[in-house]
């Protein structure tokens, strides 16, 4: 058998323990502080031929709090990810199963950060690329994913969506195509339930301005058809408007800066469907050949994306500045500070400082060709 064709097997790690402080962990008016202890171990299978790749990701995240023992958790999750490559086609499959606090993404869903509900979310993408020609391409991506609450603070609820899109590759450095996307969105609470439509047609291009400067955008327009059932009463809507995801990169031999800002509809837990646009700045530096810096900021802006909704709007700003030491290849030391705050329509705007240190290990595990 040759070495192209030869099946390569892999056993790998991570371990990542941490200890954090935080001088607001429900990020409340009424603060509450605590040292924060979390892991998440990993260990991953792994399996590849000349064309062909797989692998399995198993683990559990860790949480434990000196001062709020009833925040302690052990949630489990799973991960498979395979594909397949033919001459001109390229098939994938990614699945997951996680279980997580709903804390943890509070900023990007419901900006409660004060209840605990465990979220076990199942998810499920299939995916299909076919080149056309030299500069042409073709993709289908569909996605599945079921989320179930442990408390009725939330809603249980399901997506799915259909994205399709051709791209072209004008010249070498600029390319540009469409993009059409379709998803459903069904939520089911205790007194209500909700089932939600969108609809996104977009323009996309990516532009190669020199070795170091790399510019990307993708621009459309979206339609949402929305209907409400509370105790009963359903409330049908309708809304339109744009979507946007402009970055741009600048990577030297030492520094690396990522500028993005975007707009999109995202599901909420609470059974509505959210508008979210924002900023996010991500840099780092290679102070040395151990130490590199890294500062990562952004700004978002969340409204329900209900045309007769209220004026509610919520803010939510991070920053968080790290420090990693990789004293061996692979072991390191991170230390980070993460500062948080939110404001909220007719509420008093809150934050947390959070300062923490991350051992992180990677073991080369055990790999096997024949």
């Amino acid at each position: 058998m040759s070495v192209a064709s030869a099946a390569e097997w892999a056993l790998t790690a991570t371990l990542d323990p941490s200890v954090e402080y935080d001088d607001n962990v429900f990020l409340d008016e009424e603060e509450q502080s605590s040292i924060h202890l979390f892991s998440s171990p990993t260990v991953v299978f792994s399996h590849a031929l000349e064309n062909t790749s797989s692998s399995l990701s198993l683990g559990y995240k860790l949480d434990r709090y000196t001062s709020l023992s009833e925040l302690d958790t052990e949630n489990p999750f799973a991960r498979v990810s395979s594909s397949y490559q033919w001459e001109r086609s390229l098939v994938g499959l990614d699945a997951s199963y996680i279980e997580d606090t709903t804390r943890t993404d509070a900023a990007n869903d419901t900006g409660d950060f004060t209840t605990q509900s465990i979220v076990k979310n199942k998810t499920l993408s299939p995916s299909y690329s076919y080149q056309l020609t030299e500069r042409d391409s073709l993709s289908l991506n569909g996605t599945y994913s079921e989320r179930e609450y442990s408390t009725t603070d939330f809603s249980d609820n399901e997506t799915k969506s259909l994205s399709m899109g051709w791209q072209r590759q004008y010249t070498e450095r600029l390319n540009g195509g469409v993009s059409a996307t379709v998803s459903n969105y069904q939520s089911e609470g205790v007194n209500s339930s909700s089932e939600n439509d969108n609809y996104n047609l977009s323009l996309t291009a990516g532009y190669q301005w020199s070795e170091t400067w790399q510019f990307s955008g993708q621009v459309g327009v979206r339609q949402l058809k929305s209907e409400q059932t509370s105790f009963g009463v359903t409330e049908k809507n309708n809304s339109s408007g744009s979507s946007f995801n402009f970055s741009a990169s600048h990577q030297t031999e030492l520094d690396n800066l990522t500028v993005s800002v975007s707009r999109a509809l995202s599901p909420s837990s609470s059974g509505d469907v959210n508008e979210q646009q924002g900023l996010t700045v991500n840099w780092s530096r290679q102070l040395g050949d151990t130490l590199t810096a890294n500062i990562s900021a952004s700004y978002q802006e969340t409204t329900s994306a209900s045309e007769d909704s209220s004026d509610e709007k919520r803010e939510n700003i991070s920053f968080t500045p790290s420090l990693r030491w990789q004293f061996e290849r692979n072991l390191g030391l991170n230390l980070t500070y993460n500062y948080r705050e939110q404001k909220e329509t007719d509420q008093a705007d809150v934050d947390s400082n959070a300062v923490s240190l991350t051992l992180i290990y990677d073991w080369d595990g055990l790999r096997a060709s024949r």
